[in-house]
């Protein structure tokens, strides 16, 4: 199943591309206490159009999502990956306009691979998997097997073959590990008990102990073992709480160690940015104000209202995030609702992996799947070529570079740099880069 966006926003009247050049709004207590140490008024934005001189006419790109998956571990970032629409509408805004195709792959290794192949028999210029878990390694073969690139924004550790186009566009496992051990021990913590919630051990990092709690657990289980951790705690074995493994499972584990009233800090797998997290933790009555930190390029909301080019390039993404949310002929990617509906989820990882496949295509003067890889792998993207994040250096299968992967920590907090979508808008939390040192 697909569905392709249409070429609705290259027509704009000029009048209509300034008035979108607008600095993000905010509350009185829109920036999070601790997010920052000033008060700085957010940053003039850069434009919000975006221009790909040579792109092709007709230029469509791909996007793989799942719908649903065994794990949750792929259908998490759903949402997350409608930011995808924001590249296109921006594209589309600068007169070089270009299709976004979604196709679901069903959380499978064969739907990940069939959905790959189909783009490119649709003549795609290069494919976004915004999923992650154990099945986009279909979506790698395909790859390998058709030529055409793939990018991956939420997958940190697939196996990739020697001369496959394919590039990490987030955090590496490596990265992840590595930053995750480091925001431990600068938390003063030396004795954190591992919960594997499906996302398994992390290599560098020697827990005190080590329990794991099936994906497929009850509720109950979760509650069992968060007694456990509150004994191990008030024993002194412990003294915080790491949990690997998707957005669902972490909020059954963080609820649970409320529930037990553990107040030991937290540390997540970046699998808590995905909107899941916020949703799941207040549905089951848990609460937002944990102290909870995770890793990942600090390229969300609350990084909007920092001063220089940080903060331009993100008020320019969530001005375009309000826009498009305006415009009632922006629909999201399979039910046919207004864009508004999920304007609050729609994350930058995905916006910036549709932008480099779209400069790649401009560079090579082609939408042919060899051409568009051989010229993506000459690429060094940054925020000058409209990325939100500091660059992406695609000589690498790991384009992002590991000194981009930081510490985050969560905060409640709406910076207000998105629309508010109904009178109850979902439950979010946002994130916010934890200084060093």
């Amino acid at each position: 199943m697909s569905v392709r966006s249409s070429q609705r926003w290259a027509a704009l009247p000029a009048a209509a591309l300034l008035a979108l050049a607008v600095t993000s709004c905010s509350g009185d207590d829109a920036e999070p206490e601790d997010a920052a140490e000033s008060t700085a008024a957010p940053a003039t934005p850069a434009a919000v159009p975006l221009e790909a001189e040579g792109l092709p006419e007709g230029a469509s790109i791909g996007v793989v999502v799942s719908l649903s998956s065994p794990d949750d571990s792929g259908a998490q970032w759903n949402e997350a990956a409608e930011g995808a629409e924001v590249a296109a509408y921006r594209l589309g805004l600068g007169g070089t306009p270009v299709d976004v195709v979604a196709v679901d792959d069903r959380g499978t290794v064969e739907g990940a691979e069939q959905a790959v192949q189909d783009l490119a028999e649709q003549g795609v210029a290069g494919v976004v998997v915004a999923s992650s878990g154990p099945h986009v390694a279909g979506a790698v073969d395909a790859a390998a097997e058709t030529g055409v690139p793939v990018l991956l924004p939420y997958a940190p550790s697939p196996a990739l073959p020697d001369g496959a186009p394919v590039w990490l566009t987030g955090p590496a496992q490596t990265a992840i590990a590595d930053e995750l051990t480091g925001a431990i021990d600068a938390a003063g913590v030396s004795k954190p008990v591992l919960v594997d919630a499906g996302g398994g051990e992390l290599p560098t990092l020697a827990p005190a102990a080590q329990r794991a709690l099936a994906v497929g657990a009850p509720v109950s289980a979760a509650d069992r073992l968060a007694t456990e951790i509150a004994r191990l705690a008030d024993d002194a074995e412990v003294d915080s709480v790491v949990v690997t493994g998707p957005a669902s499972r972490q909020a059954v584990m963080v609820r649970a160690l409320q529930g037990s009233a553990v107040s030991l800090p937290v540390f997540l797998t970046p699998d808590a940015l995905s909107p899941v997290l916020a949703t799941d933790l207040v549905e089951a009555d848990g609460s937002l104000a944990s102290e909870m930190v995770t890793v990942g390029e600090d390229t969300g909301d609350v990084a909007a209202l920092e001063p220089g080019a940080t903060g331009e390039s993100l008020s320019a993404y969530f001005a375009a995030v309000r826009a498009a949310a305006a415009d009632p002929a922006v629909e999201d990617f399979f039910d046919g609702e207004p864009f508004s509906t999920i304007a609050g989820s729609a994350d930058t990882r995905s916006h910036d992996a549709v932008v480099a496949l779209a400069r790649a295509a401009a560079e090579a003067g082609s939408t042919e799947p060899a051409a568009v890889a051989d010229a993506l792998g000459d690429l060094q993207l940054d925020r000058a070529d409209g990325l939100t994040g500091s660059g992406l250096d695609f000589s690498s299968s790991r384009a992002l570079p590991a000194d981009q992967v930081v510490a985050l920590q969560a905060t409640s907090q709406d910076p207000g740099v998105r629309p508010v979508s109904g009178s109850a808008p979902a439950p979010r939390l946002f994130w916010f880069a934890v200084p060093r040192g």
